[in-house]
């Protein structure tokens, strides 16, 4: 074996100190730059308002401290594995050495963007249980070859740390499954973005009369006024197609060629189109999974899977990991069973919620509109009829909530359902429960009704809670219960305990 490749294999065992790629300058650069827009901004409208030659002279000093600062962060940022711990010396005037134990290391995920990819290169973001906001570790710019060997290296001396042998259970082929770009289509279709769109572009709209002249402004509300209602339908139409059109880009290109697999002891999820991802999600993370239905998804019978991982980082654009993004309901089961059987055999009927709790759901849904239409009528008689709608909608709205409301208990997991906008379902276990609490307010101890909340661990450590509203009483104490009473193997619940109160309501 030559010099250089004795070399190359001790780089890619990263057994003495290595650097980043250089590209991590420009990274560290874009990065620094978006930190700091704020203030550089502050200092250019000052210094131009002194003259130019101070605003170049800023803005150019402003740009050779980035570049020195980024280049030195660059210089002196080095990264090794020794004796069980992934080591990190960086710091241009105070250095600062961190030491990573692998035991603590649960995923590693690589992701690469659009600049990543013209330079061949890849982000690696090394998350710990006790991970805050962000990752633990980021290595901005690694070769790609070299990310994938960090990431191998990381598994392997975490495994071999632990005394754990390799079995050639390691060596099978693991189960994957790959979404169709027929199924991506119908996703981007129907997730309900162009709402989301809508407000963006309310939002842009309002600044509109701000950003341009006030003859351009005047002569195209003109312009569009003498259009005639026909054409302005006809624009708005298009406009909303346009939206709709760019949500399932959005859609596609965040989602495009996901796959899922599972290993031994974790989930890899692979997708994106300008920038992929890697992420990876270990088995003893998942605090429970969600089961997503939107309004426009439900009669098509579509449903997305999520999950709740506790600690750890995962993509600031949604809360939790989506395990996959479209699925029907009778798919659901089938992909349990194979990615996470823990979560198999999803209970059919849920436990409804009791129909003395039906008039709360109206009461909260109702009240805004039956309010709005006091001025409607007062101020804009002839758009009563439209306040009116909106009324009868909430109420519908209403009986749905109360109608997709339920809860279901077993030996060892709580399934509760529930709809705010999109019906969700979490399936999660005893074990994974922090804390449960109920509540009752004046009206509900009237009712004997109740509302009680779950709370597990969820992304950077903080708190996820869930809750269900309107429960019967005794179905409360029935949960209460069931989460207090920590059940042996082949004992059951003396009577005599199932009578007492084994918690505290808060009134």
């Amino acid at each position: 074996m030559t010099s250089n490749e004795e070399r190359q294999k001790r780089e890619l065992q990263f057994t003495t100190p290595s650097r980043m790629h250089p590209a991590a300058i420009f990274f560290r650069f874009i990065l620094t730059m978006k930190e700091t827009i704020f203030g550089l901004g502050i200092g250019l409208i000052i210094s131009l308002k002194e003259s130019i030659l101070f605003f170049f002279i800023f803005a150019g000093l402003f740009l050779l401290f980035l570049i020195v600062s980024s280049f030195l962060a660059w210089l002196r940022f080095t990264f090794w594995i020794e004796d069980g711990d992934l080591r990190i010396e960086q710091g241009v005037l105070i250095r600062k050495r961190r030491f990573v134990s692998l035991n603590r290391i649960h995923k590693i995920d690589i992701s690469a963007n659009v600049f990543h990819r013209l330079f061949h290169l890849a982000k690696v973001q090394i998350d710990t249980a006790s991970s805050g906001e962000g990752a633990e570790v980021t290595l901005i710019a690694l070769k790609i070859d070299e990310a994938k060997a960090l990431q191998q290296q990381l598994k392997q001396r975490k495994r071999s740390s632990a005394i754990v042998e390799e079995t050639d259970v390691d060596k099978k082929v693991y189960p994957k499954k790959q979404i169709s770009w027929e199924r991506l289509f119908i996703a981007g279709s129907t997730s309900g973005s162009i709402g989301f769109m809508i407000l963006i572009a309310l939002a842009i709209f309002n600044q509109i009369e701000e950003l341009l002249p006030d003859k351009l402004y005047k002569s195209a509300y003109v312009w569009l006024i003498n259009l005639g209602i026909v054409a302005i339908i006809t624009f708005v139409l298009f406009l909303l197609f346009l939206l709709w059109v760019l949500g399932i880009a959005g859609t596609m290109i965040k989602y495009g060629n996901f796959r899922i697999e599972k290993r031994r002891r974790e989930l890899l999820i692979k997708r994106g189109l300008l920038e992929v991802k890697e992420l990876t999600i270990p088995f003893d993370r998942i605090q429970a999974i969600g089961i997503e239905q939107s309004p426009i998804r439900q009669p098509f019978k579509f449903v997305r899977i999520f999950a709740v991982v506790a600690g750890g980082s995962f993509d600031n654009s949604e809360s939790f990991p989506v395990l996959f993004p479209l699925l029907r309901e009778d798919e659901v089961e089938p992909f349990l069973q194979t990615f996470l059987t823990e979560f198999e055999q999803l209970p059919t009927n849920l436990n409804p919620l009791p129909k003395k709790g039906r008039k709360y759901y109206f009461v909260l849904t109702t009240l805004p509109f039956a309010l709005l239409a006091i001025p409607v009528a007062y101020f804009l008689p002839s758009f009563l009829w439209f306040a009116i709608f909106l009324f009868i909608c909430s109420f519908m709205f209403g009986i749905w909530q109360h109608r997709d409301g339920g809860y279901h208990i077993d030996h060892k997991r709580i399934t509760l359902r529930r709809r705010t906008l999109n019906k969700v379902t979490i399936v999660t276990h005893h074990r994974r429960i922090q804390s449960f609490k109920m509540r009752q307010h004046i009206l509900q101890q009237m009712n004997k009704l109740a509302t009680v909340h779950i709370s597990l661990i969820g992304s950077f450590g903080l708190g996820t809670h869930y809750s269900l509203k309107h429960v019967a009483e005794e179905d409360a104490f029935t949960l209460a219960q069931w989460y207090s009473y920590r059940k042996r193997k082949e004992q059951t619940i003396p009577q005599k305990r199932l009578n007492e109160p084994v918690f505290r309501y808060e009134e």
